[in-house]
This record gives C-alpha cells, structure tokens and sequence, in this order.
C-alpha cells in the first residue's frame, strides 16, 4: 500500500475558540482526537507509513502520538515554519519512498476503502485521482466538473451548476509531477490552485467517486451535527 500524508497544520480559525489551545485534528470525537481516527483507518487499510504535516501546535500532536507505534503505523513528522498551503506542506515532504502518495485533510473522519481507490488511480493515468463526491455544503466546498472518470474543471460559485454538484472530498493519490506545479517558496493550495493549474498544462486528474464515509467536520456545524450521528450509532 501507498505511504499517506495528513494535513494537520492548520491554526483552526473556524473553531475557535475550541482551538486556541488544542489544534483542530485533536479534538475529540468518541473520547479520542480525530485525527486518532485517522490512523486507526489508515491502519485497517493497510496503511502503515504516515507523514504528519504539522504546524500550529505541533507539540501537542507530537507528544500524543510519538512514533506512532502504538498505533501500528510508522510517524513521519513535517513542520512548517511559516504557513505553506496544502500544496506547499506536501511538497516540502520532499521524498516520501514512492511515486505515489495518498493525501488526507486533518479535518476528515473518514472510513472508506483505501484499497479501491488505490487500484482505481493506479489503472489510470494523470498526475493526480481525486475523491469527488455529492456535498451538502457547496457554498464553501471546492466545486468540480466531471465527464466519465476525468476532472475537467472548478468553479466557486454554487449557483453556476444548481444541479448535480460535485466537490472535492478533501482525500487523494498524487502523483510527483504534480508537485512541480507547486512553488517552494510561496503558500499553495490544491483545490484553489494546483489542480486548476494541473488542467490548464494538460495533465489529466481523475475522478473517483464515492459515496463512503468522508464527514468534514471543519466548522462547528458540521462537528455538531457529526457528533449527533456519532451518538446514535450503533454499538
């Protein structure tokens, strides 16, 4: 299986002020931090090499998690200096030990078959495959337009396609030549920038999409409503 990076960086400035003394990917759900979950999956899915991006008190995420052995996965720990982008934290990863890498927000509870879209984005080609998916919230979601399994364009505005809105998912594969569209030396973000750049230079990117568990609860809303499915579950 691909190595996974996580993207835990963030100061969290939607949550606050929950997050002005605990970074966004620790925050409990179930009596344990979110990202805690995250390793849990990444681990049933055969996952065991993970890069944390990390940023915005990272000590604190350090501390808990260790090497994390204790979670069956080997911890890979990223620091940001100064505020990089989503695409900037992963390309400062530099070698990651293969060609691809699977990437993760930090703001995802997740339970999806990383196997599957692992074999999809390898029976394909493109620089990168992207999670798409049906979103409740389009008025803050990164929109994509989609013909058969490709990604052929973004757009901001929710009212420009009222019907059949997809988004991107916050999870997916990339391939190193996308991180040459990345600069080293300003902030960058994928949604935003990187893939519609990716398009623009006529490297394919692939839509994958599922209906799986990807729950973003990156805004207290979404945390809230979240945590009321959490507590009907069952057992």
């Amino acid at each position: 299986m691909i190595a996974a990076a996580i993207l835990a960086g963030g100061r969290g400035e939607r949550m606050k002020p929950a997050t002005d003394e605990c970074p966004k990917p620790m925050l409990p759900v179930g009596g344990k931090p979110l990202l805690e979950h995250q390793l849990e999956w990444l681990k049933r899915s055969g996952v065991t090499e993970v890069h944390l991006c990390v940023g915005y008190k990272a000590e604190t995420v350090r501390a808990h998690f260790g090497d994390g052995s204790a979670w069956g996965v080997s911890l890979r720990y990223s620091l940001e200096a100064v505020p990089r982008g989503t695409a900037g934290a992963v390309k400062d990863l530099g070698d990651w030990g293969g060609e691809d890498l699977l990437v993760v927000y930090g703001d995802l509870f997740v339970d999806m078959d990383c196997a599957k879209l692992a074999a999809f984005h390898r029976s394909r080609p493109g620089a990168a495959t992207l999670a798409v998916w049906s979103t409740d919230h389009p008025q803050d979601s990164d929109l994509v337009r989609v013909e058969g399994d490709r990604v052929t364009g973004f757009y901001r505005d929710p009212s420009a396609e009222p019907r059949g809105q997809l988004a991107l998912a916050a999870i997916w594969v990339v391939r190193r030549p996308l991180l040459d569209l990345t600069p080293a030396d300003a902030p960058s973000d994928f949604g935003r920038d990187i893939f519609p750049k990716a398009l623009a230079a006529g490297l394919a990117l692939n839509a994958y999409r599922t209906q799986e568990t990807i729950e973003d609860v990156g805004t207290f809303e979404r945390r809230e409503k979240f945590l009321k499915k959490w507590e009907k579950r069952t057992p």
